[in-house]
């Protein structure tokens, strides 16, 4: 069976989409015009994406950190045939532990800070 997305259960609705994400990032930023954040969201995709290419490593202030993690080969199926997988290289996000500290709080109920 093929891999899904863990949001593919959502509905349209509960999803951001693009126009009112640039609404929003305006917004936050001063009220800025929908081009210019669409342009400064662009550039630190691009930023991020260099970084990676380059050291396999970006750390994003009070955020976390993206890393290209090497996996190491594993069997598995690739259609219908059960195959031995060569290695790859992985994205992983480590969250700052401020702001993990934040959505477990909020997840028990507590106040949000």
């Amino acid at each position: 069976m093929a891999w899904k997305a863990p949001t593919q259960h959502l509905k349209k609705k509960e999803l951001l989409s693009a126009e009112r994400f640039y609404r929003l990032l305006g917004q936050q930023n001063n009220f800025i015009d929908r081009d210019t954040a669409l342009i400064f969201y662009v550039g630190l995709v691009g930023l991020i994406g260099e970084e990676l290419r380059k050291h396999k490593f970006v750390r994003l202030p009070h955020l976390g950190d993206f890393a290209l993690v090497g996996q190491k080969a594993r069997p598995g199926w690739m259609g219908k045939a059960h195959v031995r997988m060569p290695p790859q290289d992985v994205l992983k996000f480590y969250p700052k532990e401020k702001l993990r500290r934040y959505f477990a709080k909020r997840k028990k109920g507590g106040e949000d800070y």
